[in-house]
């Protein structure tokens, strides 16, 4: 008769206790200041549905250790009915169970029954890969872990026990059900103290998530002291559920390629050490090594400027975490606004660019001018329907000025009605990705004026790192956002001239190195397949393409201020992407943006492969033409 008494102070107590530990650790104090994401909510749930309900993500990162993560939480989703039929039971008093009592004589009894077993497999399997097999990028492993695994194994056990093999209501039975509860209750006073946490916040993060790779917020005008991402106070609620969300798988660590290639940036331990900085009770958030090994900061600067911000991590996080925008490009730009940076290039990039003629390689005006007086290029006047925004990359770099041959052939041979501004200003990209705010400002209103008082409607450039600019950061700002910009990468409009084009399709292999910028930071993987296509060329795909493509190692600002003079000990990030490149067997790399053949011709020539050729997806069209 005692029992749902009992069972009403443990539910209280375990419910309570949960619910104060979650509470304290999404405290929402300052984090006004990137607000959650309601738009979409549709598309949103969907993600969820797929990538929560279904698995997707999570098989697809890991197929084996995905599967048995999917039993264990599909046979949980099963169990949901279950436990609650167990509890009611205890309500209704343990008194009235009879030993001539069919334990749960429905369908759904065996039903759980199979799926018992299924769970019993798949944590056993998470068990030994977890505490034997002990892959590196799992970590140390923690008493937590050990512990919800035991009480997952005791919950299946003593379902099954009490479902087929005890007397109901005999003393054993008894024990066997009390021992069912404690196991489930168990659960509440564990999990908010420990990674399981992301089986109530996993599922919150996925759905708040940006669909493309995270962006940098637009710093309130309304607060001068918003210089970036500071303190911990100042992380939005995005960041407090990505930070207790954290599973600590290590996928992010994986396909880092700044980590891959054995250097100390690892996506997991950044986000560990922002959950552990918050939980201590921290201040200040970024510094460098030496203060981070002293204790006075968490994250280390050399760790967020190695960052390449390609988004690998964001891609292959189960979990919905946005490291890049969100948080490792806020605190470089905390770290700048402060003044509290090392790194020479890092000041030299800032100079340069603060200089006429104000682009990240220092070149002077005057070749861009002679380029577009050479080849005649149509100067814009906004009579024209598109503007052809060449960007620093396609202005200054040799190869990027053949890209802009190639790609007037084709506007030409389109009939496309286009021209370029006569003067580029960089769109600043470079200085915002490394943390310069003040310096992408006053370089992005430059821009503005020159499109408002151009009358531009349409733009098409070459640049993916251009297009994520003036497509999503100079949104932030009104003005910009009035004037109702339409912004294409060129290989979205080539793909739309293609069929109208007169080609003479010839067969060769191509392999497509997608930009990191292009696949997963604009979701844009299968219009340059399709331009390709249409040229006769035999598509080969590296092992690492689309969506999970490995960067060429310039993302980020890394072009401009990477340490060239020391080899990282798993060698360099081009030099590995370059080799997945060229064990495709074909002739010929297919590129779409500035940076990437810079980086990869360079690994080519270091490879001694000078045969095989690199070449931007509108020359590949051009050539054809």
């Amino acid at each position: 008769m005692w029992t749902p008494f009992i069972l009403i102070l443990l539910i209280a107590a375990s419910a309570g206790y949960f619910l104060y530990t979650v509470s304290q650790r999404l405290q929402f104090s300052k984090s006004s200041r990137r607000p959650l994401p309601w738009d979409r909510a549709g598309a949103r749930f969907w993600r969820v549905l797929r990538e929560v309900v279904l698995q997707t993500r999570v098989i697809r990162e890991r197929p084996v250790a995905g599967v048995l993560h999917a039993l264990v939480m599909w046979g949980f989703a099963v169990f949901a009915w279950a436990t609650f039929e167990h509890f009611v039971q205890g309500f209704h008093g343990l008194e009235t169970v009879r030993p001539d009592t069919t334990p749960d004589p429905t369908w759904y009894g065996a039903f759980a029954a199979v799926w018992a077993v299924a769970v019993l497999v798949g944590i056993s399997g998470l068990s030994f890969r977890r505490f034997v097999l002990r892959p590196k990028a799992l970590g140390k492993p923690s008493p937590s872990s050990a512990v919800v695994a035991l009480l997952i194994v005791i919950l299946m056990l003593t379902y099954l026990a009490g479902w087929a093999w005890l007397e109901p209501g005999s003393p054993s039975w008894r024990a066997n059900w009390w021992t069912h509860v404690f196991s489930v209750l168990a659960m509440l006073w564990v999990i908010p103290k420990s990674k399981h946490l992301h089986l109530l916040l996993g599922p919150v993060a996925i759905f708040f998530r940006s669909e493309t790779t995270s962006g940098m917020r637009p710093l309130r005008e309304d607060d001068d002291d918003d210089l970036g991402l500071l303190c911990f106070g100042e992380l939005s609620p995005k960041d407090l559920l990505d930070v207790s969300a954290c599973v600590e798988c290590g996928r992010c660590s994986d396909v880092c390629p700044a980590n891959r290639v054995g250097q100390t940036l690892d996506p997991k331990q950044i986000i560990l050490r922002l959950q552990h900085g918050l939980l201590a009770g921290a201040e200040g958030i970024a510094g460098t090594a030496a203060q981070v090994q002293k204790g006075d900061y968490w994250v280390s600067e050399d760790d967020l400027f190695q960052c390449l911000s390609c988004g690998a991590c964001e891609e292959a996080c189960p979990v919905g975490i946005e490291h890049v925008g969100a948080k490792i490009l806020d605190m470089r730009r905390g770290l700048v606004s402060e003044g509290r940076t090392h790194n020479d290039k890092l000041s030299s990039l800032f100079t340069t660019m603060e200089r006429s003629p104000h682009n990240p390689w220092g070149v002077s005006h005057e070749t861009r001018r002679k380029l577009i007086e050479t080849e005649e290029f149509p100067v814009f006047d906004g009579s024209q329907e598109w503007l052809f925004w060449l960007g620093c990359g396609v202005s200054y770099d040799p190869h990027g000025q053949d890209v802009a041959r190639a790609m007037r052939k084709i506007l030409d041979a389109a009939g496309v009605s286009w021209g370029v501004l006569a003067r580029e200003t960089c769109c600043g990209e470079p200085a915002r990705r490394a943390g310069n705010e003040y310096l992408y400002m006053e370089l992005s209103e430059k821009v503005i004026d020159s499109f408002r008082s151009a009358k531009v409607k349409n733009l098409v450039t070459c640049c993916p790192h251009c297009t994520r600019m003036l497509d999503v950061d100079y949104r932030q700002n009104k003005s910009y956002e009035e004037l109702g910009v339409r912004v294409v990468h060129h290989t979205e409009l080539l793909a739309e001239l293609a069929p109208s084009l007169h080609l003479n399709p010839q067969t060769e292999t191509v392999t497509f190195h997608d930009p990191c910028y292009l696949a997963r930071g604009r979701g844009v993987t299968e219009q340059p397949r399709a331009a390709l296509a249409a040229t006769g060329a035999q598509l080969v795909e590296t092992e690492n393409n689309r969506s999970r493509t490995f960067c060429c190692g310039a993302g980020g600002a890394q072009l401009f201020i990477a340490d060239d003079k020391s080899d990282p000990p798993g060698g360099r990030i081009n030099h590995q992407r370059f080799a997945q490149l060229a064990a495709t067997g074909a002739s010929k790399v297919a590129v779409a943006c500035p940076y990437c053949p810079i980086m990869l011709k360079d690994a080519a020539s270091q490879a001694g492969r000078d045969d095989i050729v690199v070449a931007d997806v509108a020359e590949i069209l051009a050539d054809r033409l």
